[in-house]
């Protein structure tokens, strides 16, 4: 019987990705119309003030006197406020009932540390002080409840190498992915950067099945041909999906394409998230924030495009939020500092569309910033209850009812 050798070992088992070796076939058996989340956070502190302009108060030029060029071309929303002017296709989709405004999103005493924020937002706890190993995120308690009723690989991370807190579970090994192409090598009609290995397929085929677990040899070959097997079926799947919108050559669209391919391919992945950096502008944060949010728009409105395309648009819901907004008040360098409160965006399946939520009003700052008007846990909230899942378990019943606007999040 032909054996591994150790360089032909070490390159297929490195080619292995972990999840695929601890899951069990039926990983990209179809999965029909189960709805699926996607989270995209704004990474270093989105302005909100800037994003969701208070056009109407006078207040806002006084704070604002350079930022708030931004009010001329912006889009009127019927509440007073209006967005960005580069939110032109979010606008339309709002008006359209595609997508909601959520204004004041964020926690009461507020931390203005990037590190803390963001850990308090991905664990869904205002009161959370540290990350230890038993640390779980609200999107990895969430895929748990899933693994518990499917097999396959419930949540993945997006475009990133390293898988954020808000995805650690306890229970769901949660892959972080930046090209499906890059897993399909050993498939012999795969698209991935390395040519079809016929003689790398023939020697791990030829591996011993794993009988004594602690045969760690076997075990490991046997990971080898199970990730040959769904390679293979990694290939097939990719061919159901055919873009149906032209995806912006930026980082966010490519992100956006690959959620798209997993969606429409059935791959069973119903919670994901994707990360956009750039969001920290202390200094003159006019062009470089107005180019954020072009791209944001020209990304999510392929994405959108897409999905309705593929009859998919219902079964999808995406949650924008960042981990904290900025000051009311601009700063001496033409930017804005770390703040609290800021909008939040549901598109697509969910949405209940329009605006919801009190206005920020810049007559009562809380330190300079913002108050809060919508606790974060109640979104999640409402996004759970959309996904089937129980709000109670995942976040461990601790999601505020009081001082929230009365209507729901999504439908």
């Amino acid at each position: 019987m032909t054996q591994l050798d150790r360089r032909s070992f070490l390159t297929a088992a490195g080619s292995v990705p972990l999840w695929l070796g601890l899951r069990q076939s039926g990983l990209l058996v179809p999965r029909g119309q189960e709805r699926t989340l996607l989270v995209l956070e704004l990474v270093g502190g989105n302005d909100g003030l800037n994003t969701v302009i208070p056009i109407d108060d006078e207040r806002y030029a006084r704070l604002r006197p350079k930022l708030s060029a931004v009010r001329k071309g912006a889009h009127r929303l019927p509440d007073g406020t209006a967005l960005h002017p580069a939110l032109g296709q979010l606008h339309r989709q709002v008006l359209a009932g595609q997508a909601t405004v959520l204004h004041g999103a964020g926690y009461a005493q507020p931390d203005r540390s990037h590190f803390r924020s963001r850990d308090i937002w991905h664990v869904a706890d205002p009161q959370h002080q540290r990350v230890s190993n038993a640390t779980t995120g609200w999107l990895g308690r969430a895929a748990d409840l899933l693994a518990a009723k499917a097999d396959g690989v419930p949540a993945a991370a997006i475009g990133g190498l390293e898988v954020p807190l808000v995805l650690r579970s306890r229970r769901v090994c949660v892959p972080s992915l930046r090209r499906l192409e890059d897993f399909q090598w050993l498939s012999a009609g795969g698209r991935g950067p390395m040519p079809a290995n016929a003689a790398t397929r023939a020697v791990v085929a030829a591996q011993p099945v794993a009988v004594d677990p602690s045969d760690l040899r076997a075990f490991l070959s046997a990971t080898s041909q199970r990730a040959v097997s769904l390679a293979d079926d990694l290939t097939r799947a990719l061919a159901r999906y055919e873009a149906k919108a032209e995806y912006p050559d930026s980082t966010l669209g490519r992100d956006l394409k690959l959620v798209a391919q997993l969606v429409v391919s059935g791959f069973g992945t119903r919670l994901l998230h994707v990360g956009m950096t750039g969001f920290d502008t202390h200094a003159r944060q006019l062009p470089t924030h107005a180019g954020l949010l072009a791209q944001l728009d020209a990304a999510l409105a392929a994405f959108v495009m897409d999905l309705t395309a593929h009859g998919r648009a219902d079964q999808v819901v995406v949650f924008v939020h960042s981990e904290f907004g900025r000051r009311a008040a601009e700063n001496a360098s033409q930017g804005t500092d770390h703040g609290a409160a800021a909008p939040a965006f549901v598109l697509l399946g969910g949405a209940a569309g329009g605006v919801l939520g009190a206005v920020p009003d810049l007559a009562q700052l809380d330190d300079g910033d913002p108050i809060a008007t919508t606790d974060f846990r109640r979104i999640y909230r409402d996004l759970l209850q959309w996904l089937g899942l129980s709000p109670e378990t995942v976040l461990d019943g601790s999601h505020a009812t009081a001082g929230l606007w009365p209507v729901a999040t999504i439908r």
